[in-house]
Formats: structure tokens, C-alpha cells, sequence
């Protein structure tokens, strides 16, 4: 068993093996975000229900998450780890062989489960093979390859969907999880454990309350704010205010005392959660209106999506130099400020063009890679070593459950989008003021990330 503060000598090796499952997992989400459209006209629904091939996926992890992590903590979490990936080839491969959408979604949340394996403990294995100044060089890294991922889902997806068609996407997973599982059992070290109790029923009030609020977005999209939507709504509300009053009693819940006491933590992940909200919200209408409305080939949509993670791979290892040396205040805020930028384009041009796409996918990828690599870090770094899968896994359904506050937002303000008609006219307002929200939520960005002490802890 290693010790936390004790770096192995083939620690850089086994960070590439955690790569891969970044790679995978990110891969994948570009795959299926590319794929939303033909899914939607092959199954002749539009966004408001073929977005669920992405949200159940999120939400399994969002369920998930909180208790892979305790248990990591507690248990061998080389072996949490590495199953995981076998679980995500297993629902890759299901999902490949789907003929309905029920099935794809099923098969998603086989997916997720294997994710969220994956996921909790990700960032705990390189926070436990890495001393922290070289974690920032570490998860810079790391940055690349989830750059990598998701450029090699809308570029080279793109490319083998006008082939194959979409199910030959999945099937690329399967074979990278058997590898993956075989490598992980015999590199990934055995680290420190620590015991302490789950919390069943605040994992189940979460999942309750985001899958409540989710399902009431999409039926608000569909028939407007009827008397469903707001009982929805307000129950999903009641859950979370009965989840935050039971946490306040318990000393190990789902919501750790270490992700608010903790200042680093604190500020890293209410970060976290606007800067993915603002990704998904953007990410996915642009997506749909380039194939839809600009009438651009798959090809050339994953062409344009792939600007993003190349500016993104370009700027995270930078980051995580700078955050190593100097601390994660400035280019977190760097970060934030170009994400900010990235939707003026849109928000104030009369109609989305191509170059406007180009314009937010560059500066969006610039802001991006700025800030994950320094504060993913930043979180790590001051993560207590018995408690690193727990604060890996809350990082991980941070993001996830701000992807799915973005979903929503989609889906509530262009839901129609992929429908068998769409009429411009309409459209181009409901997208400004989506981005005009995107806008919002990088400047609270850009303020929480100007709140981060100057320098670094050591």
C-alpha cells in the first residue's frame, strides 16, 4: 500500500492508463452529442426525448457517484476502477447492438454505471501517485487527452457515421475496456482506505430530486407551464431542501462538510458546476442547429466542434504549469473571462452563422483549457488523503450535475430543435437568450474564481 504523500516511480505510466479512461468516457459523450440529430430523425422523435440517450447516462453517475466514492475510500479502489471499465464496455457494446431508443437509453445507464466507477476515482489515483507540484503538470496531461476524446468523437465520429452509421461509434469501447481492465488489476496501486458510513438515502433524495426536475423541463418545453410541471417542480425543490436539512445532521453524508468548509474545495466546485452548465447549455443546440439549420454535414460539424478541445489541449498544460508555480487564481479567471467572451457572437448577432460557431468554439476551448487543468488541481490538492475518492467523486457529480442543469436549459428554451420543422425566425431568439444565460453563468464564474487565494497551498 502506498502512502499519499509517496510518489511511485512508474507513476507516469499508470497516469496513462488513467487517460484512458478519461479518454473513453469523454469520447463517448462527443460521439453521442454528434449523433443526437440522426438518432432523432431515425427514430422520428426530436431533442426534448432523444436527449435522454445523454441524460440517463448523467443521471446514473449523478446517483452513483457519492457512493462509489465513499465506498473507493473504503474498499480496494484499484479494483472499483478497473471493473469499471469492463461495465462501461458492457453497456457500450448493448448499446451498439439497440434497435429502439428504450434500449440505447437502457444501455446508457449500464454506461453510466461503469463511469461513474471510472470516474470516482480518477482524479483520487493521480492525487495519490502524484506529489502536488507536479499534479497541476499531472492533470494538465490529462487535459490533452480528455482534448483528444472529445475531438476524436465529433471529427473522427463524424466521419465513420456517414460510413457505418451511429452504432459503430459503441463499438469502439469495447475492446478499449477489456484492455483497460486487464492493464488496471496490474498497475493501479493499492493506496490508503479510510471507513466511513454511506449515505444511502442522500444518494437517493439527489437522484430523485434532479430526475424530477429534469422530467419537469422537458414537459414544460412540450405543453408550457401546466399544473405537471409545477407540482413537478415543486417537488423536486421539496427534495433538495429535505436532502440539504438531513446532510446538516450527519458528520460523512452526501454532501461532505469537507466540500464547504474547505475553502479550495468550496470554491473549486460551485466553479465546476457553472463552467459545465454553461458547456452543455451551448454545446449541444449549437450542435443541432449547424446539421439542422446551417445544413452542414456530420463530417463538417465534427470539423467545427473539434476547434474547441484543440485550443483546450493547447492551453491545459499551461495551466496546470502555472497553477503548479504560482497558484489557480489567475488562470482560472483567464479561463472564465475568455468563456464569457465566447457567447458575445451569438448574443449579439441578428443570426447564427458559421463563423459565429468558429468564434465560440475557439475561445470557449481557450477558457477551458485555462481553467479545468488549475482547478481540478486546485481541488485535488487540498483533498485530504483519506477522503480523496470522496472529493474525486463530488467533482465528478459536480460537473455532471452541472451538464445537466445545462441539458435542461436546452431543452426548456430550444427543445424543438430536430423536429420535423423549425422555423428560424423563432429559433435565433430562444438561442441568444440561452447564450445570454451561458453569459451570466461565466461571470459568476469569472468573480468565484477571482475569490481563490493568490497562492497555492503546499
Amino acid at each position: 500500500m502506498i502512502q499519499s504523500n509517496t510518489p511511485l516511480p512508474n507513476r507516469w505510466l499508470i497516469l496513462q492508463l488513467v487517460n484512458l479512461g478519461t479518454f473513453m468516457t469523454t469520447l463517448d459523450v462527443g460521439i453521442v452529442n454528434l449523433a443526437l440529430p440522426t438518432m432523432a430523425y431515425e427514430f422520428e422523435t426530436n431533442l426534448s426525448y432523444v436527449q435522454w440517450v445523454v441524460t440517463s447516462y448523467l443521471l446514473t453517475m449523478v446517483a452513483l457517484l457519492p457512493i462509489l466514492g465513499k465506498l473507493s475510500d473504503r474498499l480496494d479502489r484499484r479494483k472499483i476502477y478497473s471493473w469499471g471499465f469492463l461495465i462501461f464496455g458492457l453497456g457500450s457494446l448493448c448499446a451498439a447492438l439497440s434497435s429502439s431508443l428504450l434500449t440505447i437509453i437502457i444501455a446508457r445507464c449500464i454506461q453510466g454505471v461503469g463511469s461513474a466507477m471510472i470516474m470516482a476515482n480518477s482524479q483520487a489515483m493521480v492525487r495519490a501517485i502524484f506529489p502536488d507540484h507536479e499534479r497541476g503538470k499531472a492533470l494538465g496531461i490529462n487535459t490533452i487527452v480528455m482534448s483528444i476524446g472529445t475531438l476524436s468523437g465529433p471529427a473522427i465520429g463524424g466521419f465513420l457515421m456517414e460510413i457505418a452509421g451511429w452504432p459503430l461509434l459503441f463499438w469502439l469501447n469495447v475492446p478499449l475496456g477489456v484492455v483497460a481492465l486487464v492493464f488496471g488489476l496490474r498497475w493501479f496501486p493499492d493506496t490508503e482506505r479510510a471507513y466511513h458510513p454511506l449515505d444511502l438515502l442522500g444518494s437517493t433524495l439527489l437522484a430523485l430530486a434532479t430526475t424530477i426536475l429534469l422530467y419537469a423541463a422537458v414537459v414544460a418545453e412540450q405543453k408550457g407551464f401546466t399544473t405537471l410541471v409545477l407540482s413537478l417542480g415543486a417537488a423536486g425543490i421539496a427534495l433538495i431542501v429535505i436532502l440539504l436539512v438531513y446532510e446538516r445532521k450527519l458528520e460523512h453524508g452526501i454532501l461532505d462538510r469537507i466540500l464547504y468548509k474547505n475553502k479550495y474545495i468550496g470554491i473549486g466546485n460551485l466553479s465546476a458546476f457553472l463552467f459545465y452548465a454553461a458547456q452543455m447549455a451551448s454545446l449541444i443546440p449549437i450542435t443541432f442547429y449547424m446539421q439542422n439549420v446551417l445544413q452542414l454535414s456530420t463530417r463538417n460539424v465534427g470539423l467545427l466542434l473539434a476547434i474547441q478541445p484543440v485550443f483546450m489541449g493547447i492551453m491545459g498544460p499551461v495551466a496546470g504549469w502555472y497553477r503548479d508555480r504560482y497558484g489557480a487564481r489567475i488562470p482560472t479567471t483567464a479561463g472564465a473571462i475568455c468563456c464569457a467572451l465566447s457567447t458575445l457572437p451569438i448574443i449579439l448577432g441578428s443570426e447564427v452563422s458559421v463563423w459565429d460557431t468558429v468564434l465560440y468554439s475557439s475561445l470557449f476551448g481557450l477558457g477551458s483549457g485555462f481553467f479545468l487543468a488549475s482547478n481540478n488541481a486546485d481541488i485535488m490538492g487540498n483533498a485530504p488523503a483519506a477522503k480523496a475518492s470522496l472529493v474525486g467523486s463530488m467533482l465528478a457529480l459536480i460537473r455532471y450535475l452541472g451538464m445537466i442543469v445545462g441539458i435542461g436549459l436546452a431543452v426548456l428554451l430550444v427543445g424543438q430543435l430536430g423536429g420535423a420543422a423549425v422555423d428560424t425566425a423563432v429559433l435565433a431568439p430562444k438561442i441568444r437568450w440561452l447564450f445570454v444565460i451561458c453569459f451570466a453563468f461565466a461571470l459568476c464564474l469569472t468573480v468565484f474564481s477571482w475569490m481563490r487565494p493568490k497562492r497555492r497551498n503546499v
